[in-house]
């Protein structure tokens, strides 16, 4: 970083903020960070556990604080002057925290009264994070104060700070930095699904191996395949399922189920075999968009380049494309969305619009995208190429199942892999047949 910003002219300007950061660094508590590989990460999860008290730093400045007559700062958070001490504990709402920004902010120290905040929130910290608009320096800076006690947290500022200036190159350097040190603490799955392609299933395999950086969870879904996609998983030692052709919904679910419940995997990616990643670290952005918005689709250049199709957006992690057409080659879910809107839905068979309905879920309870006159739908189209091998379309079963995504448009957003007991049971023995290799 230091020779990028010396290029730029700006290693001064860096120290210099360096320094006037150094004083809040003793206000940051440092995270607790006891998450086991493959347990998972929710969003519920960066929610502390405990009441902490407060820190001698943040007493001071509270006490400032009402010297200078701020007593909506202690009416907030509900502490009496008289009963200052070391030993008071606060939990901060999310209701508290807003109150907090928009009332005081303009006549306090801005860095203390928000690490304050995110020190004791009762809430996920992304929450209050990505629906403040305060300057982005303060973002930036408290994205640094953050890194080395809890990337999580520094993970989220940084992505604030660079939505609201993209084209910054402190903040875009500190983007790249600051994600990679977060991702590098996640458990990432990524799922690709078959049928009689082996050919390409085995180019798209050996693109992820040779393109994606840091540790993975991988499984391959075979949907039945008659040629011998599964003797060549075994060869090259690719876990991977074995069960008869019930379709592409099914198929992918039985990924998608893996990686989330089996795995436990924070972000998951769901490829199909005919589109593969073809640069270093693809998975990157694809991981970043998926925290950041929860589930995100793949821009294919066809959609790219088709008018009217892209109604805004740049395709990057931070400012996704919205799209007025989706394509199901490349999907990428965090735990938490997931968690929440569940899997494609079983009642749809054969090819179509099983992909577009699940899709539409996400996008109802406020992942990205939009309803309003017409659907609009998130992408990026980084990192990956399609081959758009021969589909399994079939007329008459895409005009069924789109009668079934209007039939059941009002139903619940959560949907299980099956639809009932004995399609449960047939399921888990399913998953069950995937053998780490």
């Amino acid at each position: 970083m230091k020779n990028f910003l010396k290029r730029l002219g700006l290693l001064k300007e860096a120290g210099k903020r360096k320094q006037r950061v150094k004083p809040y660094f003793k206000f940051v508590s440092k995270e607790t960070n006891n998450k086991k590989a493959g347990m998972g990460i929710s969003i519920r999860s960066l929610v502390k556990e405990d009441v902490s008290p407060l820190k001698g730093s943040e007493l001071a400045f509270i006490i400032q604080e009402i010297k200078k007559g701020n007593k909506e700062l202690t009416r907030l958070l509900g502490i009496k002057s008289k009963d200052l001490d070391n030993h008071i504990k606060i939990r901060v709402s999310l209701d508290t925290a807003k109150a907090l920004v928009s009332r005081c902010a303009s006549s306090t120290d801005v860095t203390s009264l928000v690490t304050l905040i995110l020190n004791h929130a009762d809430f996920p910290v992304n929450e209050f994070i990505m629906h403040e608009n305060l300057a982005p320096e303060i973002f930036r800076d408290l994205a640094i104060l953050f890194r080395t006690v809890n990337k999580s947290t520094s993970f989220w500022l940084i992505a604030r700070a660079k939505m609201l200036r993209p084209d910054g190159p402190v903040i875009s350097e500190l983007f790249e930095s600051i994600s990679e040190e977060y991702i590098a603490t996640l458990n990432v799955g990524i799922g690709v699904i078959t049928y009689n392609r082996k050919d390409h299933l085995a180019k798209t395999v050996e693109a992820i191996k040779a393109f994606t950086t840091g540790d993975y969870q991988l499984v391959v879904a075979d949907d039945g395949s008659k040629d011998d996609t599964v003797e060549w998983c075994q060869q090259n030692n690719v876990p991977h399922t074995y069960c008869a052709n019930k379709g592409v919904v099914r198929n992918k679910n039985r990924a998608l189920y893996y990686l989330n419940e089996v795995k436990k995997v924070d972000v998951l990616i769901l490829l199909e075999d005919d589109c593969r990643p073809n640069k270093e670290n693809w998975q990157k952005e694809w991981v970043i968009a998926a925290l950041l918005w929860g589930h995100i689709n793949y821009a294919h250049k066809r959609i790219i380049k088709k008018e009217d199709a892209v109604v805004s957006g740049t395709g990057s992690s931070t400012l996704p494309y919205l799209c007025r057409l989706v394509t199901g080659q490349c999907t990428a879910c965090s735990k938490d969305a997931m968690d929440n809107i569940g899997y494609l839905d079983p009642r749809f068979s054969g090819y179509g619009a099983g992909h577009v309905e699940w899709t539409e879920r996400f996008i109802r309870q406020g992942y990205n995208g939009s309803t309003e006159k017409h659907w609009v739908y998130p992408a990026i189209n980084t990192g990956l190429n399609s081959d758009d091998a021969p589909t399994f379309k079939n007329p008459e079963q895409l005009e069924k199942n789109r009668a079934l995504k209007k039939k059941i448009s009002k139903d619940a957003h959560k949907r299980e892999p099956w639809v009932n007991t004995d399609e449960e049971n047939e399921f888990l023995e399913e998953i069950e047949s995937i053998k780490d290799q």
